[in-house]
């Protein structure tokens, strides 16, 4: 009985068998059909022969880059180590644009392209001979050529010095060695003027030009005496050539400066700038030096200094 079911189950008829049969082909088919699609292609030599020219051109593009880096650095140095260094803060100072280097650029804020164009243009023979001339740089922009203008000093050529050191050496006169210079006005004179003085050289030129555009100009002979560096000698020896027009004082509006107008000043530090601000706010306009008196942080001898400088 056993016997007759296990054939029945695997009897099967000419249909079932043809369906196996089909079946077997497609599993087979399917099984060989990715050899069919692999392209005829070993990886021999020849792919190794792509794989090297391939590495080779690659090593030629790194050489050219390399090359290309090492002639900006070479004609360059300073500024090729200012591009890839650590951001460098910006601070204002006194400079020579004929003489500025790469670094000193961009000390100032100037951007690498446009000291790349200073440098070819000194390179060439280019100069500045006065301050404006800055303007003339080639993408340099409009705030820049601002900021920088006050703290522009161009030295003098060589020629030009000679001719001053004769003109010295000609002021001298007989055996006592008597200086002659003329009056010189404080508040219009130029480094030229100041230099013509007795014991006043090109560094104290500068610097005092530079303290009066700080302050807005003198009100007395006595403040040249505060000049960095100018002893009370000098000072004493070139008092009597000095001369001082008031009238021509940049004045501050106490009433609607800020505080970096203020502490812009030399007589005025932060800590009294902020006072007189925060005065105005609680107490409103300032009418007078009577009004100034009631800030504690302002002496009497600082407001007499500061009176000048002062409307209302």
């Amino acid at each position: 009985m056993s016997t007759n079911r296990l054939k029945a189950y695997f009897n099967f008829s000419k249909k079932e068998r043809n369906g196996i049969i089909a079946l077997l082909i497609v599993l087979i088919l399917l099984w060989f059909a990715p050899l069919l699609f692999v392209a005829d292609e070993q990886p021999g030599e020849k792919g190794y022969a792509l794989f090297r020219q391939d590495m080779e051109q690659l090593q030629q593009q790194a050489v050219r880059h390399k090359q290309n880096e090492d002639s900006i650095e070479a004609s360059y140095p300073s500024l090729a180590a200012a591009s890839y260094s650590e951001p460098v803060s910006t601070t204002l100072f006194y400079f020579d644009p004929n003489t500025l280097t790469p670094a000193g650029w961009q000390r100032l804020g100037i951007s690498g392209k446009t000291i790349q164009t200073i440098q070819n243009f000194t390179a060439k023979g280019g100069g500045f001979y006065k301050a404006e001339d800055m303007g003339r740089i080639y993408g340099l922009r409009k705030q820049d050529y601002e900021r920088l203008l006050p703290y522009v000093r161009i030295a003098k050529k060589k020629e030009e010095h000679k001719k001053e050191k004769s003109a010295e050496a000609a002021a001298y006169t007989g055996s006592s060695l008597k200086y002659s210079v003329r009056i010189v006005s404080v508040n219009t004179a130029d480094t030229t003027a100041f230099i013509a003085l007795p014991g006043i050289g090109n560094k104290l030129a500068n610097r005092i030009i530079s303290f009066r555009e700080q302050l807005g100009g003198f009100y007395s002979v006595k403040q040249i005496a505060e000049v960095y560096g100018l002893s009370d000698s000098v000072f004493q020896q070139v008092k009597p050539h000095l001369q001082c027009d008031a009238g021509a004082i940049k004045k501050i509006n106490i009433n609607t400066a800020g505080i970096n107008e203020l502490k812009a000043h030399p007589y005025i530090k932060y800590q009294v700038g902020n006072a007189v601000i925060q005065y105005r706010l609680q107490h409103g306009r300032f009418r007078n030096a009577d009004d100034l008196k009631q800030i504690h942080m302002l002496s009497d001898d600082l407001l007499q200094k500061l009176e000048p400088y002062i409307s209302y």
